[in-house]
Formats: C-alpha cells, sequence, structure tokens
C-alpha cells in the first residue's frame, strides 16, 4: 500500500496561497504535491498515518473565517468530464443533481461536498461522460437559480 495519500480541500478562501496551504498541512507530514485550484486544493501528504492526522485535525477547522473540508480524495471515473458546481443550498442533494444533470446527458458519478450548518452553501462535483454534454449542462445552468433555502432565498449556479 502507498504511503502517499492525495487529499481533497475545500471551503478555501478565494486569495488562499499554495504558500499557505503548505504550512497548514506540513505538522502532519511531507507534502508530496500541492494542486490549489480555486477555492479548493489537492495536496498529497507522505507518510504513515499523515493524511489521517490531517483529516482528524484539519476538516470542520475554521481557516480565515471557513469551516475547511479535508476528506480524502475519491479519484474520478475514468473517461469523465469534471463539472464544478457551487453555491449549492444545504437542501440540495447528489440525487437532485443527477436528475438535473442528467437532462443534459449521461452522468457517471456525482460527489455533493456536503454544507457545513453555519454556512448552508455546499459545492459538488458532476461527472458527465462527454464533454459536449458537460458544456450543454454548463452553458444552460450557469447562474441558474435551483432550490430553495427555507428561510426562501435562492441559491444559483456557478459552474467552471
Amino acid at each position: 500500500m502507498s504511503d502517499n495519500i492525495k487529499l481533497f480541500v475545500g471551503n478555501l478562501p478565494a486569495d488562499a496561497t499554495e504558500d499557505e496551504l503548505n504550512k497548514l498541512f506540513a505538522p502532519f507530514g511531507e507534502i508530496n504535491t500541492c494542486s490549489l485550484l480555486r477555492q479548493y486544493a489537492f495536496v498529497t501528504l507522505k507518510g504513515e498515518g499523515a493524511a489521517d492526522r490531517a483529516i482528524r485535525n484539519l476538516d470542520g477547522k475554521e481557516y480565515r473565517g471557513r469551516p475547511l473540508v479535508v476528506e480524502e480524495s475519491r479519484a474520478r471515473p475514468p473517461n469523465s468530464i469534471k463539472v464544478f458546481v457551487g453555491n449549492l443550498s444545504a437542501t440540495c442533494s447528489a440525487d437532485d443533481l443527477h436528475t438535473l444533470f442528467s437532462s443534459y446527458g449521461k452522468v457517471l458519478d456525482c460527489d455533493k461536498v456536503k454544507a457545513r450548518l453555519c454556512s448552508n452553501v455546499g459545492y459538488a462535483f458532476v461527472h458527465m461522460e462527454r464533454r459536449d454534454e458537460a458544456l450543454a449542462a454548463i452553458e444552460a445552468l450557469n447562474g441558474s437559480l435551483y432550490k430553495v433555502y427555507q428561510s426562501g432565498l435562492h441559491e444559483g449556479f456557478q459552474t467552471l
């Protein structure tokens, strides 16, 4: 078994840097790679138990005013196109997203990152089989309203 474990790090501030992430994860083990994308990153830690220690100590921890999401990264389905979906209401489930995106093409998988109770906002990764179908879904859904907060406020998609 490899001692390199890839972690997904979500709910980062928009101005987070790789240097900040390296400092945040360094106490838990040797950092093999760190890839920062928008408000999420992938950090690969080397060393027995390093990933478990990082998850145990950082998942849910407030970092610059935001609760971090730190979990082991799951591999995406082979030959899939990954679509990021943001600003999701806590009431929106992975099944809801699967149904919604299926009207644009074949959905292979849907990974919803649970919204924290304090924020009521979450995000997801929808894995679609074909690029043209993923682009059609993005074009149709980007900026649209979907699901309603229980307080009556609407949440919209922000897809990349």
